[in-house]
C-alpha cells in the first residue's frame, strides 16, 4: 500500500524523522510554524491525548533524539514549531493515576479530582456532571471507592489543579519542553481545567 510521506520506516505511521524529511516542501509553501499532535508516551487511546509520560517521546513516533532534531531543523528553516500540549487530563496509565488510585491517604492521592459518591453505598455519582463526549464524567474506581473525574474519555482523569503540587509539575512539564526548543503550545480542551470547588450540579 502506498506509504506516508511522513512515515520514515514504512511501519504505516508518520513520525518526526518522516516529518523531518518534509521540511523543505513544508518551507516552501510560506508556511511559517508548525504545529504538531502529541507525540507524547501514551497508550494510544485517543490518538496521544491519553498521555503516560510527558518528557517522553512514544516508540511509534521515534525517540527523543528525534525530537530535538526536529526542534532544531524546524529552526535552521527560520520557522516555529508549536507542540500539542494536553494539560487538563493524563492516561489512566501514567504512574500519577496508578499512585493516586491506588488509595485515599497516598502522596498523589490529591492530584486528581476524586469525590465520594451519593447513595449508602457511595456507588452513585457525586453530581450530574457529564464529560464532553458523554452522559457521565464521573468514572468509579473500586480499589479507592470512589469516583474520578473524567471530562473526556473514561480513561483520561482530570488533574486537580486546585492543588498546587499539580500545577507545579505541569509548569515544570512545559518548561522542560522550551527548553528543548519549543516556540510554544496549543493547549487542548483548556476551557475546563478548572471546576466548581463546591461541586454543585449543572443546570438541567
Amino acid at each position: 500500500y502506498p506509504r506516508s510521506f511522513q512515515d520514515s520506516n514504512g511501519d504505516g505511521i508518520g513520525d518526526l524523522q518522516g516529518i523531518i524529511s518534509r521540511l523543505d516542501y513544508i518551507k516552501g509553501l510560506g508556511i511559517e510554524t508548525i504545529w504538531i499532535s502529541p507525540f507524547y508516551a501514551s497508550p494510544q487511546g485517543d490518538f496521544g491525548y491519553d498521555i503516560s509520560d510527558y518528557c517522553a517521546v512514544a516508540p511509534e513516533y521515534g525517540t527523543m533524539a528525534d525530537a530535538e532534531e526536529l526542534i532544531a531543523e524546524v529552526h535552521g528553516r527560520g520557522m516555529k514549531i508549536v507542540m500539542d500540549m494536553v494539560l487538563n487530563h493524563t492516561s489512566e496509565e501514567h504512574p500519577w493515576f496508578i499512585e493516586s488510585r491506588m488509595s485515599r491517604d497516598n502522596p498523589k492521592a490529591d492530584w486528581y479530582i476524586w469525590r465520594d459518591g451519593k447513595g449508602a453505598d457511595g456507588k452513585r455519582p457525586p453530581n450530574n456532571w457529564r464529560s464532553m463526549i458523554g452522559p457521565r464524567g464521573w468514572q468509579w474506581s473500586a480499589s479507592r471507592k470512589q469516583w474520578y473525574f473524567a471530562s473526556f474519555l473514561n480513561f483520561q482523569p482530570d488533574l486537580n489543579y486546585r492543588n498546587p503540587e499539580v500545577k507545579a509539575a505541569m509548569f515544570e512539564v512545559l518548561r522542560f519542553w522550551l527548553r528543548k526548543g519549543v516556540d510554544g503550545f496549543r493547549l487542548d480542551i483548556f476551557n475546563a481545567i478548572m471546576k466548581d470547588a463546591d461541586f454543585r450540579d449543572n443546570p438541567f
